[in-house]
């Protein structure tokens, strides 16, 4: 095949997802496609254009990154297809950072884990004419083991859903698929809508009810003296905290039936309560399924991730600067409380949370008990110009379009 005619899919980011891609998209195409990358750390790649991946079952996979660059207009204007592979909370940035060079008419765009409304933020920077697709959950648990280097996947999902805007299954199917696939999979499905996105009882409830768990005691000034469970975040998980989550699954789950019962649209009915969800899903890695704290807690699959933490004067305290609080508050639980005040559904626990948070996030999301704060303009949360359908994908009337 000649260059010519090869697709090329640029990969925005230089994380553990980007470096599975790099080992992964040669090999898996057989040189069909071109896998480049657009990163604000070029270097990292300097020098090693043959990354490689180590699949679960312990076989490596050799990659070919064909350019790298910091630059959008080296990278973007080929792109068959452009993914962001980073943090949710920096998905603006990064969509912003590319639209001057993509051609929406011709190009498909999409986040690797499409949490809150990534969707609305798609239309809004791009317009009504984006192609565009957001998956449901990352295809793989996977880490970096060298910085443009090598990756390891500890475990590919069997399969993950996707929601598109003027995206259609067969592309799914027969062009993205391949590109993330291994021997477990994971096979594209695609979604009737995006409320199992927005909707998802996932990170956006248990990160803030684990992480409040674990700093309950921090007073807001001194540092505690040691993280609890040994630096686990979610090994050991309390019931204190997990009744928490349960709360906040319970405010999720009654978001969700109540825009079903407004919008009747179909995707509501794939969001079940998280401790089904996780049962389902790891249920052979689940070593005590009854508590929802010990479901969190004796999870295999959750068991190796540590406490994200700043060290200060001897202790320790909450960070601000990572993806566990910033992108599960303003884009998770604001979004859900947006479309909960919309709905007169409680929120009681969500925004308790939030403001939790916001106090040594150093933000103002809510304000006098509602979501009215004066940083609320950095997110993208169900607007009052905007119609309840948009939440699911159906743009009839969207504000700043």
């Amino acid at each position: 095949m000649s260059s010519s005619s090869k697709k090329i899919f640029a990969i925005i980011g230089s994380g553990n997802s980007a470096h599975v891609c790099a080992g992964l998209v040669h090999g898996n195409t057989n040189g069909a496609v071109e896998l480049h990358i657009l990163t604000r750390s070029p270097h990292i790649w300097a020098g090693n254009p043959n990354p490689i991946v180590e699949l679960q079952d312990g076989s490596i996979r050799k990659g070919l990154v064909s350019k790298v660059s910091s630059n959008p207009a080296d990278i973007i204007p080929n792109a068959d297809i452009v993914m962001w592979t980073g943090p949710v909370h920096a998905t603006r940035d990064a969509f912003e950072w590319v639209q001057p060079y993509l051609n929406a008419k011709k190009t498909v765009i999409g986040t690797l884990f499409g949490q809150g409304l990534s969707h609305v933020l798609a239309l809004r920077i791009f317009g009504r004419q984006v192609k565009f697709v957001a998956f449901r959950n990352v295809p793989w648990l996977c880490r970096c083991t060298k910085k443009g280097v090598s990756s390891h996947i500890v475990g590919a999902k069997t399969f993950i859903e996707v929601a598109t805007i003027n995206v259609e299954t067969e592309y799914l199917t027969n062009v993205l698929q391949p590109l993330f696939m291994t021997p477990h999979g994971p096979v594209l499905r695609k979604l009737p809508d995006f409320c199992a996105i927005v909707f998802n009882p996932a990170n956006q409830i248990i990160h803030p009810a684990v992480y409040w768990g674990l700093f309950r005691k921090w007073n807001g000034l001194n540092p505690i003296a040691r993280l609890p469970n040994d630096g686990w975040l979610y090994r050991g998980m309390d019931e204190i905290a997990g009744g928490v989550l349960e709360a906040l699954d319970e405010e999720l789950q009654g978001i969700k039936d109540a825009y079903f019962a407004r919008t009747g649209m179909v995707g509501c009915k794939r969001v079940i309560p998280l401790k089904d969800r996780i049962l389902m899903q790891y249920t052979d890695q689940v070593k005590e399924p009854t508590s929802m704290a010990k479901v969190v807690g004796t999870n295999k699959a959750y068991s190796m991730a540590r406490t994200p933490h700043l060290k200060v004067d001897g202790g320790v305290a909450p960070i601000v600067n990572h993806r566990v609080v910033q992108d599960d508050i303003g884009w998770g639980l604001c979004v859900l409380v947006s479309i909960g005040e919309r709905l007169n559904c409680p929120t009681t626990t969500m925004r308790w949370l939030i403001e939790w948070h916001q106090g040594f996030m150093g933000k103002e999301f809510i304000r006098n008990g509602k979501l009215q704060g004066k940083d609320l303009k950095e997110l993208v949360v169900l607007e009052s110009g905007d119609d309840l359908e948009v939440v699911g994908g159906n743009f009839g009337s969207l504000s700043k379009l």
